[in-house]
């Protein structure tokens, strides 16, 4: 157990859980808002999204305390979630809002009744 693993008379996985609601606070707050610019929002869920995945790893996976190669072993398959990200969302303007019938759901249903 680490020097940190007691504040206020609460355990560390207490404040993860503290942390990370308050993250997924602020980015619902970022997706609710409509006057934030796409970008922006883009940018807010994923600098959100890195900071939750570090609290999940290293504390509920246990990371934090672990060999320095078995990190990194655990970071290399996010390259290829990174580089997916990159090639179909971000290098490609209708990346995500021009996707093919398949792999959208049909809502004119919505409009028929």
């Amino acid at each position: 157990m680490s020097e940190h693993a007691e504040f206020m008379g609460k355990d560390v996985y207490f404040w993860n859980f503290i942390v990370l609601m308050f993250f997924t606070l602020f980015e619902v707050g970022a997706v609710f808002f409509e006057g934030i610019p796409k970008a922006t929002v883009w940018g807010i869920l994923i600098v959100v999204g890195l900071i939750k995945g570090f609290g999940i790893a290293a504390f509920f996976m246990h990371l934090k305390d672990e060999h320095k190669w078995f990190n990194i072993t655990f970071m290399f398959p996010w390259i290829f979630v990174a580089l997916m990200l990159w090639g179909i969302g971000l290098s490609n303007p209708e990346g995500v809002t021009g996707l093919p019938s398949w792999c959208t759901p049909d809502w004119s249903y919505a409009t028929e009744r």
